[in-house]
């Protein structure tokens, strides 16, 4: 990090300072789609769309961040709200205004979103899905925010939430489990095991090819889940 930005990240509210009290904070800690920074010549919250603008004083920290939400569904919108309103109780003297846009209409313009006047943080989803706008200049590494809160997050946390280039963008908001179905009655026919390692489930995978099977289907209606 240069001397310019040590010098950002210990005088403004920048969005390095909120994604680093709300990183670090017990909801983040215990569960951690993502909290993204947007890439930006300025390092403090001077969003041109928001007019946004913050100072410390005393080491409190005050100002004005945005924030760019696709929890547009009732339950993950209250959620994240809830969330918010716990630093902003915590920092009285910070205002986070949540942009929330529909869930699909955030996804299908978030290009658009990102090379326009975007937020100073905004949601989005880890691994490939966020390597690729930070591989495109339009994310913000983050680094120092995970010197902070590195020691609440597991390795397979740290890979997704960093670029190709080994830096951080993304911190880990939440998580959802994966699940397999599989029918009992044909594994019983062909004399299957239920595999526990991932070695297990490949080689699993290649002899139900071998059985004429086809080993794996994935509802794929809107594409994007995959990635």
């Amino acid at each position: 990090m240069s001397d310019a930005d040590r010098r950002a990240v210990d005088a403004p509210l920048s969005r390095r300072s909120a994604l680093k009290v709300l990183g670090g904070g017990a909801a983040l800690a215990l569960f951690p789609s993502a909290l993204a920074a947007c890439s930006s010549s300025s390092k403090t919250s001077s969003n041109p769309a928001s007019g946004g603008s913050a100072t410390t004083a005393a080491g409190a920290l005050t100002g004005k961040v945005t924030f760019g939400s696709n929890y547009s569904d009732a339950v993950p919108k209250a959620a994240f709200a809830s969330m918010i309103g716990g630093f902003t109780a915590a920092h009285p003297s910070v205002t986070v205004n949540i942009n929330t846009v529909d869930h699909n209409t955030f996804q299908n313009n978030i290009n658009n979103y990102l090379q326009g006047t975007p937020d100073d943080l905004f949601t989005w989803f880890a691994g490939y899905r966020m390597r690729f706008f930070a591989s495109q200049g339009l994310a913000e590494p983050i680094d120092d925010v995970w010197d902070v809160i590195s020691p609440h997050f597991s390795d397979a946390f740290k890979a997704a939430s960093k670029g190709d280039d080994g830096h951080y963008y993304f911190v880990p908001l939440y998580n959802y489990p994966w699940a397999v179905f599989y029918r009992k009655s044909v594994w019983q026919q062909h004399g299957y095991q239920v595999p526990t390692t991932w070695d297990a489930f490949v080689s699993l995978q290649k002899q139900m090819q071998k059985d004429g099977l086809v080993p794996m289907a994935m509802g794929q209606k809107d594409g994007w889940p995959a990635l």
